[in-house]
């Protein structure tokens, strides 16, 4: 037989388990086996630790003497929060803690009930904005439609652009109230898992896409525009359309076969899941073209205007200054999504700025380029003149009728010196001009 060799061990913990670990040695396999068996034996002996349990609520791994162990709550009690933490503690002596007054083996579920309050009153007011921000986002934007239709001074191809950017982020918030109304806020509706809501989300997904690719086509549209085409105008649109509208169905198609095949949740509400990228990969990618086309756009632009001094550049300038300003405002949750913070207070924070990133968009949108716009401003303006002379037109030769008719119908019955009417002011003694009947009356009935 061979000679048994006492083999050293070290004891250490790992993912909260006592692991032992002996040396490399260069024995027969008989000695290493021994020498694994003895180095189990000393673990127990050396390593206190509390043994594994359940208590019936979550199962609790082998814990090192003197430490906590974690985990998340159990998400299926309804007023459990899984994202918060429960512990239970092995003391010194590598027994589970007990508690004071019940004197057995005691899990802390404290923390997760602690903030259920507090969180559901935050999902109520982060509801609630979304609603309001996509509600604010249609009413903007119909109106910046309305404005972009009714003034044919607005007609360009830049402005039809903005028109199908406009239409894809009023889509999307309609799409995006439904769902929240009729799918997030019905349980029922989930639990049932209709086909319908499946069909919503995938149009939701959809219209998100279009979003940013209609983004993406008012940055080509300037970049072709200024540097490539030198200030040319016409384009053919057509190009812009099947960007627009037509590429956003390849990933929005793409996700709803893998989301029905690899991850068929109910509804497809769940955002724990990578096939998100399908959709999402596409839109970061459109977001760092239209950067780089964008950021071309003024380095061509500030050396014509150091060079030239044309107006036209600066023109071009203003109109590319709003798009810059857009394409970082509606990609930064792309950016930051992944990283939510831990604590508490910052991750409410984060939520807030999140959510008025995501569900006011729409009215972003309608403000930066159609509300700022100077060309809509200077043609609204025009517009409120001419409505301003043309009403003070009116009113003026309503105002001279109203004058010969009762110049005409009292001109027998009233002395000049008693019956004065002031067109101008439609006034009698600070009296209205309605006023001036009764004067007329009285006047008849004194002559009588």
């Amino acid at each position: 037989g061979s000679q048994t060799k006492t083999v050293p061990t070290t004891c250490q913990w790992k993912s909260a388990v006592c692991v032992v670990t002996p040396p490399i040695i260069k024995y027969s396999q008989d000695t290493v086996h021994r020498g694994m068996l003895n180095a189990h034996i000393t673990s127990e002996m050396d390593c206190l630790y509390c043994n594994r349990t359940w208590d019936g609520w979550l199962c609790w791994d082998d814990t090192p003497a003197g430490t906590y162990t974690t985990q998340n709550c159990p998400n299926y009690f309804p007023d459990f929060d899984p994202t918060e933490k429960a512990t239970k503690y092995c003391d010194e002596t590598g027994n589970w803690f007990r508690h004071p007054e019940t004197n057995r083996t005691w899990s802390n579920y404290t923390h997760c009930i602690a903030y259920t309050k507090e969180k559901l009153k935050m999902a109520y007011i982060l509801y609630y904005m979304a609603i309001v921000g996509h509600a604010l986002s249609i009413a903007s934007l119909l109106i910046s439609l309305a404005i972009f239709f009714y003034f044919r001074s607005l007609s360009c191809q830049r402005i039809t652009l903005h028109k199908n950017l406009f239409c894809s982020y009023v889509l999307n918030s309609a799409f995006t109230i439904i769902n929240l109304i009729f799918v997030v806020n019905n349980p029922k509706v989930v639990e049932r898992n209709p086909v319908g809501c499946k069909v919503l989300h995938f149009f939701h997904m959809y219209m998100l896409g279009c979003n940013y690719f209609w983004m993406l086509c008012e940055g080509i549209y300037l970049h072709t525009l200024i540097v490539v085409a030198v200030f040319a105008e016409e384009q053919h649109l057509h190009w812009y359309y099947l960007l627009g509208w037509g590429f956003p169905l390849v990933p929005a198609s793409i996700h709803a076969v893998a989301r029905k095949k690899y991850f068929d949740d109910n509804c497809w509400m769940s955002v724990e899941t990578h096939l998100l990228y399908v959709v999402h990969g596409p839109i970061v990618a459109a977001l760092l073209v239209n950067l780089f086309f964008l950021l071309n756009i003024v380095r061509v632009l500030v050396t014509k205007l150091r060079d030239t001094h044309r107006a036209e550049s600066n023109m071009y300038m203003k109109a590319v200054r709003a798009t810059l300003i857009l394409v970082p405002l509606l990609g930064i949750q792309f950016v930051i999504f992944p990283w939510r913070p831990e604590n508490r207070l910052a991750g409410e924070i984060y939520d807030y700025i999140m959510h008025i990133l995501l569900h006011y968009q729409g009215l972003l949108v309608a403000t930066i380029f159609c509300f700022f716009n100077g060309e809509v401003q200077a043609t609204l303006k025009r517009q409120w003149m001419q409505y301003k002379v043309q009403w003070g037109q009116r009113r003026r030769e309503h105002c001279s009728m109203r004058s010969t008719s009762y110049t005409t119908t009292s001109i027998t019955e009233v002395p000049a010196f008693m019956f004065h009417h002031d067109c101008n002011s439609e006034h009698l003694n600070g009296r209205h001009a309605d006023d001036s009947e009764l004067v007329a009356l009285k006047a008849r009935e004194t002559y009588a």
